[in-house]
This record gives structure tokens, sequence and C-alpha cells, in this order.
């Protein structure tokens, strides 16, 4: 059996084995935070390989090794301490993150600030993703290629069909569980071509030892790229961008608990670090078997050069397989993130509010499938989009990194601040990169140390100010959307007690007795399926349907406890601080309510009262509408 079609079956069966993750990961899926959140209970283990299998790519080993053979060990301030660094970052900042009910970075803002941010953001969002993901394709293509000759159509079809089936059956739960097995074979891909990378020098009498004592001072200098100052504005321009990464902060989304979501981040900074080592290992063994690289692409191409010329063939169809890993969970993630955004922040917002659960739930599947389609045709017509991605990377850092992140913490920060720095930041990023790429033709930071990657050292400065006095120069945002961020806002506001219930009344207990209770982590995940019964008077039905928009805003007159934050598809019943914890009202099907709360856990027995309260305020509402509420 030649090499190739080992590879083919080894494939055949890594993609089974993802395809029937992605079976056993649909079962159970209802919601829009099942699909896309695994409705919030994920552990620290799966979201810890995670984080690892989805922030390095086939492309990124070569690119990281690469980099430890042109530049040496200074190259970590340009790819690989930006890595970790940012995991670490948003492990800090993961509590703030963590306590908002939403699914995507666009919905979180409009909580905070306006609709008039979430689309804009959404769509800028998505594009990234697109674009992230070709980078994937292009790798896993070159990858083929290299090994097998394989025709690039043929290589981004069968990542494109395999990824889109398990992603789309299987949602985001398949994502990270299928991420266990990929970072463990692409670990086992790195690991193995750095034993390789030293035993072979061994093996022809070639000392590591005298190689790495003969490398210039310059090469083991880790402030060779402009000294500590170099170092500082690296991080500054790539930073931002990273710790603000959507797919990021979706899987915080999804721990069960913020104890859960920072030990995740954590250990994923950490197996990050092990690959990376074992990519300056392989670096310094490829040193002592090969001349110097003199430009970045040999420099990556070494990797694969190195894996032909040692590797038997049999070997290479097993090591392919990790690369494949590398690749498709990248792709899966990023697909996934897109999709959130435009099914959540744009069609379910603004196109299609009143859609019921099932409907969205193929809406999802529907776009998973369209942003790998898309990512796929622009992978077939391109063989390098990095400096794209840098592009609508530093573009959306400097538009949104600002009112995103000083949003958690700056109380006065306003829409108008926020708008504005979408507007100055990402707009004057677009003028540089105009002026760079048409006027100049020439990287901006040859003129200039502070023009690094495209100018976004100055995006975000503009970004910066005009977020800032903007937002001193506007009305402050209002206290309701300012309470689930900032605690003695929200003590302000909720200092009225729960309105009494009759707690020995056969309704009550009925109520009660339907509630679903799953304990994940610190929180329990509460839900209360209403089903809606046309009630009848003489003998005929007086309503068999439900306007969704008339309905929630009858409720907000007749019990001005419940809040729409984010559009009538979900209303919140704001009675504290914490949003996870307030009753939250969603459509089901046409004649079905979805009630939920994720408690702490000493807070669940209040919150199944709340439950009980929040069924009577719509039981209400309902009357109006000729229908009934029945817990099932």
């Amino acid at each position: 059996m030649d090499p190739y079609h080992l590879f083919l079956i080894l494939l055949a069966i890594y993609i089974a084995a993802l395809v029937g993750i992605g079976l056993i990961s649909s079962r159970g899926q209802r919601s829009m935070a099942d699909f896309f959140l695994a409705g919030r209970e994920l552990g620290a283990i799966p979201l810890g390989f995670s984080y690892a299998a989805s922030w390095i790519t086939a492309s990124a080993l070569l690119l990281s090794t690469g980099l430890f053979l042109l530049i040496g060990v200074g190259s970590i301030w340009v790819w690989i301490f930006p890595n970790i660094a940012a995991l670490l970052i948003i492990a800090i900042i993961a509590g703030r993150i963590k306590n908002i009910p939403a699914l995507t970075q666009p919905e979180l803002m409009e909580i905070r600030y306006d609709p008039i941010i979430r689309a804009p953001v959404a769509v800028a969002i998505a594009i990234m993703m697109i674009l992230f993901s070709v980078v994937d394709f292009i790798g896993f293509k070159l990858v083929l290629g290299t090994f097998f000759g394989v025709d690039p159509v043929y290589a981004v079809l069968i990542m494109a069909a395999s990824v889109a089936f398990y992603v789309s059956v299987g949602g985001f739960r398949a994502v990270v569980q299928t991420d266990i097995l990929q970072f463990l074979l692409l670990a086992g891909l790195a690991g193995f071509v750095a034993l390789l990378a030293l035993a072979i020098p061994w093996q022809q009498g070639i000392s590591l030892a005298a190689t790495m004592q003969g490398r210039d001072l310059d090469w083991w200098n880790p402030f060779f790229i402009g000294g500590v100052f170099g170092a500082l504005v690296l991080q500054f321009a790539l930073l931002p961008g990273w710790v603000a990464e959507q797919d990021t902060w979706q899987k915080i989304w999804a721990a069960r608990d913020i104890k859960t979501a920072r030990h995740s981040l954590v250990m994923g900074a950490g197996l990050l670090t092990l690959v990376y080592l074992c990519c300056l290992v392989t670096a310094i063994g490829l040193s002592a078997l090969y001349p110097l690289p003199t430009s970045e692409i040999e420099a990556e191409m070494l990797y694969l050069k190195f894996i032909t010329d040692n590797v038997p063939p049999m070997l290479i169809g097993l090591l392919a397989i990790g690369f494949a890993a590398a690749s498709m969970s990248c792709t899966s993630t990023f697909a996934t993130s897109g999709a959130s955004c435009i099914s959540r922040d744009v069609i379910q917002r603004h196109l299609r509010p009143s859609a019921t659960m099932k409907e969205m739930m193929i809406v999802n599947r529907i776009l998973v499938v369209v942003m790998i389609a898309i990512s796929a045709a622009i992978a077939l017509r391109s063989e390098s989009i990095m400096e794209a991605v840098i592009i609508a990377t530093v573009i959306g850092t400097t538009s949104y990194v600002f009112p995103l992140i000083g949003g958690l913490y700056w109380r006065r920060a306003t829409k108008w601040g926020a708008l504005a720095a979408l507007i100055a930041g990402g707009g004057s990023q677009i003028l540089l990169i105009s002026y760079e790429l048409f006027w100049m033709k020439q990287p901006l930071d040859s003129v200039s140390p502070y023009l690094i990657e495209h100018g976004v050292l100055v995006g975000l400065v503009m970004s910066a100010l005009f977020f800032v006095c903007i937002s001193l120069m506007t009305k402050p945002t209002e206290s309701i959307r300012l309470a689930p961020f900032f605690s003695d806002v929200a003590a302000e506001i909720f200092r009225g007690k729960m309105p009494a219930i009759d707690k020995r009344s056969a309704r009550h207990f009925e109520i009660l007795g339907k509630i679903e209770e799953k304990v994940a982590g610190e929180r329990a995940h509460l839900r209360l399926y209403v089903n809606l019964i046309p009630v009848k008077a003489d003998g005929a039905v007086i309503s068999a349907e439900l306007d969704w928009n008339l309905f929630v805003d009858r409720l907000k007159i007749l019990h001005p406890s419940w809040y729409t934050p984010t559009g009538s598809h979900v209303a919140y019943r704001l009675s504290q601080a914490d949003m996870l914890a307030c009753v939250k009202m969603v459509r089901g099907d046409l004649l079905q309510i979805w009630l939920s709360s994720e408690p702490e856990l000493e807070k669940v027995n209040q919150e199944k009262d709340e439950l009980v309260l929040g069924f009577g305020e719509i039981e209400d509402a309902l009357l109006e509408f000729g229908l009934s509420p029945s817990p099932q």
C-alpha cells in the first residue's frame, strides 16, 4: 500500500470518529445556547484542549519553527508570546465576561450600549473568522500537495465536507470534543518531529551542542528585534486583537462556571507552551542539518522538507493526519464562531426576531456550512492569504477592542463613544492600509517602528481617544444597562423585594414539579417548558397563534421587571445584577415558550420561586391573546 492510500484510509477512520462525536453531541440540542455554547456546561479539561487546538493551525507549526530558524529566540515576541499571554490575560478578565448571558461579543455590546453597534461588529467578526479559516485550508492543501501531490481542489473538498458535517450536526459541543482528539494528534506530530530533529543529527555524528554554540549571540538574544522597546511595541500591536477574539470568549460562555473558564484558559496556555517548545527543539535540530534559510517562506517549508527527507513514506501518512487535525480544529472553531454572529446578531436580532427555536437551529446549521464553503472557495483561489488575515485582524482590533474591553470596566463609556471608536479606529486603519498598499507600496514600518503591522498602533490610539473623549462629552449610559456590569449600580436598582408568592397553592407545586434542574459546576441550570393552549369560548377556539412581538411588548407593560436589552427574541425578568440567574424567556415553538435560569447553587430555591412568579406574569399577558400557559 502506498503512503497516499494509507493516508486516505486513516483519514476516513479519523473523519468517521469526528462524525460519530458530532452525532453523539447533537443529542439533546434544543436551543441556540445548546448549539453554540454546548448548554454552558463544559468542563475545564475539554475546554483547555480546545483552546490549545484552536490556537495552533498547521501553518502555525511551520511559522513558529521557521521564525526560530530565521530570527532566533527573539521571534517569540512576534507570534508565540502573544498567543500564550492572550489566553492568560483573558483568564484574568473571564469573570466579567462569564457573568453576561451573551452568545456573542456583538450581543454583549448591545447589552452594554445600544442596538446600533451590534450588526456592524457581527459582520466584521464573521469576515475575520472566514479569513482565519482560509489559512487552515491553505495549510491543509499545502501539506497534502507536498507529501502526496494531491490536487488542491480535492484537498479543500475533503476538509470542507468533513468539517461541515460534524460541526453542523454536533454544534459547539462537537467542536470542543473533537478538539481533544485533534490536539493529541497535533501534539504527537510536533513531539515526534522534535525528537526526530534531535535524533538525526546524533545519528550523523553532528553535535547539537556545537551547533548551538556556533550560533551568533543575536540568535539567542530574546530582545534582538528592537530591544525591550521593540518587544513592547509588538505586544501592543498584537495582544489587544487576540485578547478580543470572539471564538475565545465564546468558550468562556460555554464553561460551566468562572472557575472552570479560568482553569481551562491557563491549561490551554500551558499546552500551547509545550507545542511551541517542540518547535524550538525542531528548529535547533534543523539548523544543524540544513543551511540557514534566507527567507520566511524557505524557513517555513523546511519543516515539511525535513519530514519528507527523513520519515519513511508509510509513516508520512500518519503524520499527515496530525496536520489534518490542526487544520480541522481551527476551521471548526472559526466556522461556529462566525456563524453564531450572523445567526444570533443579524438574522434573529434584526431579520427574524419572532423565529421559533426549531427554525433558528436550522439556520445555525446552514450558516456553519455556508461559512466553511466560503472559506474553501477563497482558499482554492489563493496561495497566501496571511496578509489579508492580518489586515482584517488589525481593522477589527482598532475598531472594537476599546468599546468591548472598556465597556466591561469603565461605566462612563457610552454608545456614542463606542460608535466613534468603531468609526475612527477602523477608518484610520483602513486609510493607513490603503496608503501603504497603493501609495507607498512598501511596509509602513519602514518609516517608523511605531507603524508596525500596518500602523495598528495609530489606529488603536485613534480608537482610544475617540472612545474616551466622545463618551465624556455625551450623556451617560442608563443605569439599567450598567447594572449587569457594575455591582454598585445593580445594588441601587434592585433594592426591592420579590413579590409575595403563595407557596402553598396547588398551582405553585404543579409548576415547581415541572422545572428541570441540572447542576453544572457552581451553578444550576433550571428550565421550564410552557405549552400555549388556545382558550375556548362557547366551544370555539378564540386564538391559535401568538404574535410574539406584541406579546413581549404587552408583558413589559403589565410587568415592568421584564426587560429586552437585545431585542424581543429574548426577554429577561431583570431582578438582580446576575443576568445568568435572571429568568430568561425565549420562543420555543409556535405555541411554546421556554423559561430558564442559571443561578448559583445556594440560590436555586429562590430562582425556582422566580420561575413560578415569571410563569404567572406571562399568564397575565397571554390571556389577552386568547392563550393559556401549561407547564410541560
